[in-house]
């Protein structure tokens, strides 16, 4: 049988137990902001996980709810036990097959874990620097446009240091505890 394809992140917020039933939209919402990336269009972060959650319903792991209406698409976890199965057999973006996190080494786990502290203090010093891009504006309007570029290139810095520090915080909150 061939193994089956999916994002880990969708897998992962699947099995996070905020998705009992959800429509596509939402689970569009969370998937873009676990993974950080708010450049893509909705509709092709949309596409893609109808393609996912499509091949979930394949295999049984999840089904559509019919509401009588198209739009929107409504889905329901049908059995957690292929979503547990589903952690060995997801490939990642270069399509390697990603290991389940109990087999991470106590060595990766720390490694995992100074990344972590290294992008939330990055994430706290994104936060300053708008805060403080924020406070400048309010006393000085004047200087809005002057500092706006640096102003959004912070605030894409910490969406994407955000979707780095949730990666890593469900890789270490599925690996047991050294």
């Amino acid at each position: 049988m061939k193994a089956l394809k999916v994002k880990p992140e969708i897998v992962s917020l699947l099995r996070s137990g905020r998705f009992e039933t959800f429509s596509v939209p939402r689970f569009r919402d969370a998937y873009q902001e676990l993974v950080g990336d708010t450049s893509k269009p909705k509709k092709v972060v949309s596409q893609l996980v109808k393609r996912h959650l499509r091949k979930l319903e394949e295999c049984g792991a999840v089904e559509r709810i019919n509401t009588g209406q198209p739009h929107p698409i409504e889905y329901c976890i049908k059995d957690h036990s292929r979503l547990e199965s589903l952690t060995n057999t997801c490939t990642g973006t270069n399509g390697a097959p990603i290991a389940r996190a109990e087999s991470l080494s106590a060595e990766v786990v720390r490694t995992l874990r100074q990344k972590l502290n290294k992008y939330r203090t990055d994430m706290l010093s994104a936060t300053g620097a708008l805060e403080e891009y924020e406070a400048i504006v309010q006393a000085e309007p004047i200087l809005k446009s002057r500092i706006q570029g640096q102003y959004d290139q912070t605030r894409e810095e910490y969406a994407k240091t955000l979707g780095k520090v949730r990666v890593l915080e469900s890789l270490i909150d599925l690996n047991p505890a050294p």
